[in-house]
Formats: C-alpha cells, structure tokens, sequence
C-alpha cells in the first residue's frame, strides 16, 4: 500500500512541475512575442526612412542609392554594399550583442523609384531568420 501511496505523491508531484513548466515557458513565449513586435516596429520605422531618402533624392537604381548614400551610412557604422551586376544594395547595421538587421534596395521597375525590400534578415534569439516586416510572415 505505501509504494502505491508513494506513486501517487510521485506522479502528482510530477504533474504540479510539469504545470509550474508550462506556465514560465507560456511567459517566456509572451516575452518573446513583445519583443519580436517592437522589434518588427522599428524595422518598419527604419524601412520608411530609407524609402523617403529614396523619394526625396528621387532615386531609380541600388547603384544611385549606393552612391550617393555610401559615405553618409558609413559614417554612422552602416554597411553599404553593392551587388555584382549593380541591381541590388544591402544595408547591414550591426546591432549590439552581436544582433545585425540586413535591408535590400533594389532597382526601381520600368523607370520608376528603387525600392526597399520588405523582407528583413536579422538574429532573433540566436537564430538567422528573414521575415516580411509588413505581412509578419517567415521567409
């Protein structure tokens, strides 16, 4: 009788770990969650200012964009690249603790303005993901 007592403390002793488990990694999910948002709001926030320089200089090509902002972004610790065959630009800003977010400026289409691409590379919780800062959405 006393090692079928013992199993019912046991077991009923494992269930109350198992619910005390399940409910940190509920908050830590939550926390996460808050975090990933604010982060995705100022990704939008630095997609819309490099879309007004786009406007503003009335910018058509990533090679316009690299140039004419190559040194202004260098300047504040912003990599500036160019592709091979010119048609796309990628803005890399190394964030703190080793974090980056990585913006493409591509050529504008049939004569019109460049535009910045909505999928954003960055580290989330010491992973490489790529998501559309706008539809939320994993690449």
């Amino acid at each position: 009788m006393e090692d079928l007592d013992e199993r019912k403390r046991l077991a009923k002793r494992r269930e109350e770990i198992a619910e005390k488990n399940r409910e940190l990694y509920r908050e830590f999910l939550l926390s996460m969650d808050e975090e990933r948002k604010k982060a995705l709001e100022l990704m939008r926030r630095r997609h819309a200012y490099y879309t007004k320089l786009i406007t503003d200089a009335e910018i058509k090509t990533a090679q316009d964009f690299f140039d004419r902002y190559r040194e202004h972004f260098l300047m504040y610790g912003i990599d500036l690249s160019i592709s091979d065959d010119k048609s796309y630009c990628s803005i890399y800003l190394e964030l703190g603790d080793y974090d980056y977010e990585n913006y493409g400026v591509m050529d504008g289409k049939n004569g019109n303005l460049a535009e910045i691409s909505p999928y954003v590379s960055f580290k989330e919780l010491f992973n490489n993901v790529e998501v559309n800062i706008f539809t939320e959405e994993e690449v």
